[in-house]
């Protein structure tokens, strides 16, 4: 990494309980916008500091959203309108400008079809879509009919994608896998509902599969990951490098599979090359799910380097081919997830990588993921949970819950059915089509 990458990665994720001060300067800096009426430029802002972590953010973060949108909603309305009118074009969402109705089935998807006195619902993944979806079709009739559930793509939930459905006064759940971001809804009191599900729990484990008893686990190291500067390849190298300026280092089978992002798979493979690694690092692009399944099974830990994003889905999906995790200390917020466990993995940092990976390669008997995931987390678990939380709220509200939601799971780009719709869900389709704002 250069020092201009260190210095920014440093300042967004490093040392975070020690920056109360800059906290404060910046809270300053959003009160003087405020008063000078650029309600949308300190939000913004408000909203990049929430993200951050640091000590303090979150309490700011909590008190300009509710202010903004629950307080004062004409200023929320303001922001969110303005939020919605300036969504642009963008290589992975031009073709929904041209065609909203490309969104349907992928990226909306119906989980229950609504009958004579009863909701359906449906659910919008990926947090880029959820303006979109608001631009282009008529939301107040479709939640006539259907129960609408948010699927965030990373966390820090104080930001317009999100905030702008609080102008509605109707429930609107969302997915939260961030114990500071369910703090942040459920402080908020706002329409939003969470339901304590995420991403990652979408997996289709009949597609990632553990391998035959007998099968040889030759990759000592697999990391599925977008080849981009977040995901820190090159700071997995570095450290791997350090370690052998003290200790030569075992030889290791490291396998990365991904597709380009802000970097190329040469940009990968030259991190190797700089770390000395190169010829024990083998490159997989735009590899089926299939593929990268096989490989799995074939690896002996799952590596996640990322200090911030979203809920992962490789680390899920390694578990449900029994390959355990190692996931950098303090990801996202620093929270020990429940599902990083002495049966799944460990946490580690640049210092404790090393004999971390080392313990795990010599002890693969200690380890049993695809067993936790199983019982714990996997999308029929997921299913229920957003059921039974829509079914309490509408039984509240005096109306009827009488069937469930259909299993989804989530895919590289989209989202599929588990098994495959009935005709009533898929008839869904052409009647929310219906509701494209002309």
């Amino acid at each position: 990494m250069n020092i201009l990458d260190k210095s920014v990665e440093f300042m967004k994720y490093d040392h975070n309980d020690k920056k109360y001060g800059l906290v404060l300067l910046i809270q300053l800096m959003i009160k003087v916008l405020a008063i000078l009426g650029c309600h949308n430029k300190a939000f913004r802002i408000t909203s990049i500091l929430f993200r951050t972590g640091w000590a303090g953010s979150e309490s700011v973060g909590l008190a300009i959203a509710k202010d903004y949108f629950i307080m004062r909603p004409e200023i929320g309305q303001t922001i969110a309108q303005k939020f919605i009118n300036e969504q642009a074009p963008l290589p992975h969402t031009e073709k929904f400008f041209t065609d909203p109705a490309e969104m349907l089935d992928g990226i909306i998807t119906v989980l229950k079809a609504p009958i004579t006195g009863e909701k359906g619902a449906l659910l919008i993944k990926y947090s880029y879509y959820f303006p979109l979806f608001i631009k282009y079709f008529d939301v107040e009739a479709v939640a006539e009919r259907y129960n609408i559930i948010l699927e965030p793509s990373w966390a820090g939930f104080c930001e317009e994608n999100i905030l702008i459905y609080t102008q509605y006064d109707f429930p609107i759940y969302i997915q939260v896998y961030e114990v500071r971001d369910k703090t942040f809804i459920d402080q908020l009191q706002s329409n939003l509902t969470p339901m304590n599900v995420g991403p990652s729990w979408f997996i289709d484990h009949t597609r990632f599969i553990t391998n035959a008893p007998n099968a040889v686990r030759d990759i000592d190291i697999i990391i599925v990951a977008a080849w981009a500067k977040y995901k820190r390849h090159e700071a997995f190298f570095q450290a791997l490098s350090k370690q052998n300026a003290t200790t030569p280092l075992r030889k290791l089978n490291i396998v990365c599979v991904g597709y380009p992002g802000d970097l190329t798979k040469d940009d990968i493979m030259g991190f190797a090359h700089e770390a000395n690694l190169r010829d024990q690092v083998t490159i997989y692009e735009w590899i089926t799910p299939e593929a990268v399944s096989a490989l799995q099974q074939r690896a002996k830990v799952n590596l996640l380097w990322s200090k911030f994003e979203g809920n992962n889905r490789a680390i899920i999906e390694g578990m449900f081919c029994n390959t355990p995790v190692i996931l950098r200390e303090g990801h996202n917020y620093g929270e020990q997830y429940d599902f990083i466990n002495s049966q799944t993995g460990h946490f580690a940092n640049e210092t404790t990588l090393y004999p971390t990976l080392i313990a795990m390669l010599d002890n693969p008997g200690d380890y049993h993921p695809r067993q936790y995931v199983l019982e714990h987390r996997n999308c029929i678990r997921a299913t229920e949970i957003m059921s039974l939380c829509i079914k309490e709220r509408e039984l509240q509200q005096q109306r009827p819950w009488t069937t469930g939601l259909t299993v989804k799971v989530n895919n590289l780009h989209g989202m599929s059915y588990m098994e495959p719709a009935s005709k009533e869900i898929m008839d869904c389709y052409d009647e929310l089509a219906r509701y494209i704002k002309s």
